[in-house]
């Protein structure tokens, strides 16, 4: 079956622009499949119809899908665009930045949609193994900043690999996305009793901060792309995009907190807090900065970032939590503290980016890590499983505090670091604005293109 054409044996008018807008659709979709927020969604969008001449775009973005409506000469078009289930890929995100900033004034249909399939072929960065290495030594780190010690440690390290390896099985089999996180929380926290039980025979008795690595076992699985774009999203009034992605994280959360449940129901889990440890100040001081570093450089190695922007991460994320962790020590309450920390690493990634040429968003969600309530979270399902109420309610309440701080804290950063962010202004659909402004030498993509990069 041969195309519509025109008079002159060409393409016809409508048939041009059904190609146009599939190749807009299939821009947006890269971008949403990726995990990133919807303002960069249809920043990605309008840059890619601005190239190929469209004149008017417009679009809505929740967390799973997209609705566009394209115009060129007069014509348009509405789309649909769906992805099959949320996930993250740092690495995309930025290969998408770095086409829309390299891409010229005009271009082909065939170019773009060569730029576009060489995004998506682009395999994964890291291999499995090192992946699953680098989670587990996350995971001991986060154990470690919540005052864990070596036993935990040791116990942490084996289970959250058998998690990991896991939820990354059972992703492969397609299998449900909150059955396989279910699964992912009761082999880590189950495999991390298990572990605890043999390095308790071995030193001779248990630990009274067995509870301290028990959440951490399972911290890989908190979703925290989902929670930061969806609070970012929030934070510009983006409901259709905030909403859905919220309501994701939550249901994830869910899925996390009842296979921790269950495990903690069962291997009789206190949740009564554990003791301090004690050691030079020196030697602890360092501990926590190697921490907060390994634990943010192994989560981004996990989100897919390139390994320059996960050693960025790390670097902001030790200075960001030492400043919380000071604080803290200081007498300040933790969401004070947290979304002090948060907005100092929400600025130096910022910074970051700007003189490194990364992408913010894949620097500033993993450092997120450190700040994670896990232990408030943990006890808070356990109180209320032993029918105690208040402490149930505290904790509750302290872990809900931190999380809006946390996002807060990246919100605040980011609307003093984006224009876009820190002015509501309608969404440009008419592109050729866009174009002209390109064509006159105004943005940084117009000064590559003159430049012939």
């Amino acid at each position: 079956m041969t195309d519509p054409t025109d008079a002159s044996g060409g393409p016809s008018a409508d048939d041009d622009l059904v190609r146009r807008s599939e190749v807009v659709r299939r821009a947006g979709v890269l971008m949403l499949g990726a995990g990133t927020s919807g303002l960069r969604v249809r920043e990605v969008m309008r840059a890619v119809a601005s190239t190929l001449g469209i004149d008017h775009l417009s679009a809505q973005v929740t967390s799973t899908d997209i609705v566009l409506t394209v115009g060129r000469g007069g014509r348009y078009r509405t789309l649909v665009g769906e992805i099959g289930s949320p996930g993250v890929n740092a690495h995309r995100i930025a290969l998408l930045r770095e086409l829309i900033e390299s891409l010229p004034v005009t271009s082909t249909i065939a170019d773009v949609t060569r730029r576009l399939q060489a995004v998506e072929r682009t395999r994964p960065l890291h291999r499995l193994w090192l992946l699953t290495v680098l989670v587990a030594v996350a995971c001991v780190s986060v154990t470690v900043l919540g005052g864990g010690g070596w036993v935990e440690a040791v116990a942490v390290l084996p289970a959250s690999a058998l998690g990991f390896a896991a939820l990354r099985r059972l992703q492969a089999w397609q299998l449900n996305h909150l059955a396989s996180v279910w699964t992912a929380a009761v082999v880590s926290c189950a495999g991390y009793v298990a572990f605890a039980q043999i390095v308790a025979l071995a030193v001779g008795g248990p630990s009274p901060r067995q509870a301290v690595g028990f959440i951490c076992a399972a911290i890989f699985l908190i979703p925290g792309f989902p929670l930061v774009t969806g609070g970012l999203d929030l934070g510009r009034l983006d409901l259709q995009a905030g909403v859905p992605r919220l309501a994701y994280a939550g249901m994830v959360l869910l899925a996390i907190a009842l296979g921790v449940w269950v495990v903690a129901v069962v291997a009789g889990i206190s949740p009564d807090p554990a003791p301090v440890l004690t050691g030079p100040l020196w030697l602890s001081w360092l501990i926590r900065v190697a921490a907060s570093f390994f634990a943010v450089f192994g989560w981004a190695m996990m989100f897919n970032s390139p390994t320059r922007a996960a050693v960025t991460s790390g670097v902001v994320a030790a200075l960001g939590n030492v400043v919380r962790l000071v604080l803290l020590d200081g007498g300040a309450s933790n969401h004070a503290a947290t979304f002090v920390g948060c907005l100092l690493m929400g600025l130096l990634c910022a910074l970051a980016g700007r003189f490194l040429r990364l992408e913010k968003i894949i620097m500033t969600v993993p450092t997120l890590l450190v700040s994670i309530p896990g232990s408030s979270a943990l006890r808070t399902l356990l109180y209320f499983d032993q029918r105690d109420v208040v402490l149930a309610v505290e904790n509750l309440v302290a872990t809900v505090l931190v999380v809006v701080a946390m996002i807060a804290g990246l919100s605040v950063a980011r609307m003093v670091t984006d224009p876009e962010w820190a002015f509501t202004r309608p969404e440009i659909s008419d592109v050729r604005v866009a174009r002209l402004r390109r064509a006159l030498g105004f943005g940084r993509r117009s000064m590559r293109s003159r430049n012939g990069s």
